[in-house]
């Protein structure tokens, strides 16, 4: 048992912990005023105090979710006009929060708890387009916060708090008598007070009312902490089903695109992490081995597979689609419809002089993006991939045929077959398209499918900038 018990005690406790929530940043975006010249100025003045926040905002402002058009942004007031004041004010007030609950050496049942919240927040704000596109930052920050309560007992360090979330994860359906044996005082008293006393606006506040008649945004936000609690159980189990059919209800789409949209997002979750510098999270977050994430079934089949997909990812895009979702398609079209064993796009980072992995699809490709960072000044005149970069066309790697040196591409590749493509926009290289057969030789039908994908996201890119 712990020593601390009541409201007041935890209230008290919290107050005097230096907790990312007390953070003077996230007091002060939460407390803007609505007056739009005001909040704008003030917004960029409380970036551009901190050249450690100033940074990272503008690393997740240009990421592929936020600057669809890959035109640089270079200051914060370009972000501002760019992304818009709501955008901007929660990548900040996200990004604060995540980097301070991260500090240092966190537990590991903090970073679970923290990988959840992530993973609601990006389901959550999944849904948005169908109800209000306008809210969908929203939604993500509200989803993120919903257990912010939770959140700083663990930040805290004590025994008590992390008793509480370790018994009450083995009984969820027991959560109030739990935290009343462990705290004193039932978690959701916790979680509302810290909402209040920190301002996090109210729609945090109104998710966290069970009585409160919830509205779609509300219902959205609860959803996206539904699914992060309960798909560890796996997409069969009977809570899952229930999720599924809310989703479905909600978004007003069908049962099966209900359950592929949510592991669209589960899979979307590690690649917004990656955005947000959070790498800490990944293996914390739910493995998409086993769920389909295909737009189209490709259980039969009539070898026509990967054009199917090829034709789906077009007119996803052309109808408005989300750029990270095609990216996300595009490796799974190469993995799943044309046979390839692993796939993956690797953005460049040209102010960090690296290529980070984002986009996976096949066996343990996964693990790439917590592992594989590939520094440029790093690389080699005759290595394969500075090869690749000088010359920037599709390349089909046979060392059969003749043999380079792998050099960066090393903890990728398998010394067998590697297919490389540069994704541009413009004339600038933004991504490289990478395929391998896992030390296997490729087919030259799988490298015609492969250059009819890179010409297919180029063509996208272009359409998608102008």
């Amino acid at each position: 048992m712990g020593e601390i018990r009541g409201l007041d005690a935890w209230m008290r406790t919290l107050a005097n912990k230096d907790l990312p929530s007390l953070n003077s940043v996230v007091k002060d975006i939460c407390e803007l005023s609505d007056h739009d010249d005001c909040r704008t100025n003030d917004l960029t003045k409380i970036i551009l105090r901190d050249a450690d926040l100033t940074s990272k905002v503008l690393k997740i402002s240009n990421s592929i979710h936020f600057n669809r058009t890959f035109n640089p942004i270079r200051t914060v007031s370009r972000a501002v006009a760019q992304l818009g004041f709501n955008n901007l004010k929660n990548i900040t007030l996200a990004s604060t929060l995540i980097d301070s609950f991260l500090k240092g050496k966190p537990k590991e049942l903090l970073i679970q708890r923290l990988a959840k919240s992530f993973h609601a927040a990006v389901q959550a704000k999944a849904m948005v387009p169908y109800l209000n596109g306008e809210n969908k930052e929203q939604v993500f920050i509200a989803a993120l916060l919903r257990n912010i309560g939770e959140l700083a007992l663990l930040s805290s360090g004590h025994e008590a708090a992390e008793q509480f979330v370790t018994a009450r994860d083995l009984h969820p359906e027991k959560e109030q008598a739990i935290s009343l044996e462990y705290l004193g005082v039932e978690i959701d008293q916790i979680n509302k007070s810290l909402i209040k006393e920190w301002s996090l606006g109210e729609l945090v506040r109104e998710s966290s009312e069970e009585n409160l008649q919830p509205n779609n945004m509300i219902r959205a936000v609860n959803l996206g902490n539904d699914l992060s609690k309960y798909i560890h159980k796996g997409t069969s189990s009977p809570e899952m089903a229930r999720i599924y059919s809310q989703v479905s209800q909600l978004c007003d789409i069908t049962l099966d695109a209900a359950k592929k949209q949510v592991a669209q997002m589960a899979e979307e979750a590690a690649i917004v992490a990656k955005s947000y510098g959070a790498e800490m999270l990944l293996p914390a977050l739910p493995s998409l081995n086993v769920i389909d994430t295909l737009p189209v079934d490709v259980a039969i089949q009539t070898g026509y597979e990967f054009q199917q997909l090829l034709n789906y990812i077009l007119k996803f895009m052309l109808d408005g689609g989300d750029l990270s979702k095609v990216m996300q398609f595009s490796v799974s079209a190469l993995h799943e419809g044309s046979g390839i064993e692993r796939v993956t796009i690797a953005m460049l980072d040209y102010k960090s002089k690296c290529i980070d992995v984002r986009y996976v699809a096949g066996k343990d490709t996964s693990l790439w993006r917590q592992k594989v960072r590939i520094e440029l000044d790093t690389l080699h005149k005759g290595e394969l991939l500075h090869d690749f970069l000088r010359t920037q066309v599709p390349m089909w790697y046979q060392p059969a045929l003749a043999v380079k040196p792998l050099g960066a591409l090393a903890p990728l590749a398998h010394n067998g077959d590697i297919m490389l493509a540069p994704l541009k926009k413009d004339k600038r290289l933004v991504a490289i398209l990478y395929a391998d057969n896992a030390g296997e030789i490729l087919s030259p039908r799988q490298f015609e499918d492969f250059q009819l994908l890179t010409n297919q996201l180029n063509l996208i890119l272009r359409v998608n900038a102008s």
